[in-house]
């Protein structure tokens, strides 16, 4: 068989060596972007078990591997797409000739959808973190996904949140289900313990308990880009000054290695929102270094989970093959908790590759210049997720 790193650099080789970088606007519609390059896109809606209506993308490839990407939070579909054609993972991953599709998260601005309940009318629509995500949005994506493409196995990459919830539906209820259809767990910036983390948002919203000031200003949902003005007006008052804008590099951070332009491309879709209680449960980790399950306090706690405490996660339960890849100079998943991530998942064998790429931002799997991890993905998925060879022209 001809290794697929091959076939890819062939193809590479018959490109202009320098990718134009796209110029992405507010206004743009996946489905319009993608048809610059020629890449047609379905759109599907899944169903959760607990009535959400999650809307994804494919770029389809029938027959083919296929790859899910799970974005971050405040992020969506769109993360994945922002950067040169030869860099944007979901682009690259469907030129190689993988089913490439892109979930959103419930409450970002393509998941707000309900059987019964209304984002703008319905506060119980909102009640949610990424414990919801994980327990029921992960596995009704990869049941989807698997059912439509016909295929009994599929890659999951995720970034940031995405990460987030795919360590606890691995070791939640789905666990059985989900070791056996998920052939590769790619975690970019693998987020859990949060203690270490130096992102000015959330140092500000440690300091201030935002959680509890942006549950009373915003009831329903928070962080979406037509609040920005309002939002930054809000933040500035009450830091007194610390915080006054939610641009790209406040929330994660930036690195050498990321390109402005693609950062500004990122910013037009971003933030797409999500629940003040996802926040809230991210800012509990901030204050009590832990990895665990919403507290609600101890009394409330007990009658949500029969103890006093909220149970932790136990990551050291995965039993997929799981990737990590770690950035330097990231100041959300900063190297020390990802080495308290790393030193729970010690004595697992189903850790088949974990490495730091020196002055990696949280967002230069997103928006980098830099190719070193690309290529690690490659042999990765060579390995895991083979496509048979083709050319692809």
């Amino acid at each position: 068989m001809i290794p697929l790193g091959a076939l890819v650099l062939c193809w590479a080789a018959g490109k202009s060596l320098a990718e134009p970088m796209p110029v992405i606007k507010n206004s743009d519609t996946i489905e319009e972007y993608l048809s610059r390059y020629g890449i047609s896109v379905e759109e599907h809606f899944v169903h959760t078990d607990d009535g959400y209506i999650l809307r994804a993308f494919r770029l389809p490839r029938p027959s083919s591997p296929v790859v899910l990407l799970q974005h971050g939070i405040l992020a969506s579909a769109w993360c994945w797409l922002v950067n040169t054609v030869d860099k944007s993972l979901a682009i690259l991953l469907w030129q190689m000739g993988y089913d490439v599709w892109l979930p959103n998260s419930r409450g970002n601005t393509f998941s707000r959808n309900h059987t019964t309940l209304k984002p703008f009318l319905n506060k119980e629509f909102w009640n949610f973190t990424f414990d919801e995500m994980a327990t029921f949005d992960v596995v009704a994506n990869v049941r989807y996904v698997l059912n439509v493409s016909s295929q009994q196995k599929l890659t999951f990459i995720g970034w940031s949140q995405g990460t987030t919830q795919m360590f606890i539906a691995a070791q939640a209820q789905h666990k059985e289900y989900l070791d056996m259809h998920v052939n590769l767990f790619v975690a970019l910036s693998p987020v859990s313990y949060l203690k270490h983390q130096t992102s000015t948002l959330l140092a500000v919203a440690k300091d201030f308990r935002l959680g509890q000031i942006l549950e009373y200003a915003f009831p329903y949902d928070v962080f979406t880009w037509s609040e920005l003005p309002t939002i930054g007006s809000l933040l500035c008052k009450v830091t007194f000054g610390k915080l006054c804008t939610l641009t790209i590099d406040v929330v994660c951070g930036s690195s050498p290695h990321d390109s402005e332009k693609a950062i500004a491309n990122l910013a037009a879709h971003f933030p797409a929102g999500t629940s003040v209680k996802d926040f809230d449960h991210y800012e509990q980790f901030l204050i009590s270094d832990r990895f665990g399950r919403f507290d609600y306090g101890r009394a409330e706690n007990v009658k949500h989970y029969g103890v006093p405490d909220p149970p932790s996660y136990n990551v050291s339960a995965i039993g997929m093959p799981l990737a990590l890849f770690r950035g330097s100079a990231d100041t959300l998943a900063d190297p020390l908790d990802v080495h308290h991530l790393s030193n729970d998942l010690k004595d697992n064998e189903n850790v088949v590759f974990s490495k730091e790429y020196a002055g990696y931002s949280h967002v230069t799997w997103m928006v980098g210049v830099d190719d070193e991890w690309i290529l690690d993905l490659k042999n990765l998925l060579e390995v895991f997720n083979p496509i048979m060879p083709r050319i692809i022209v």
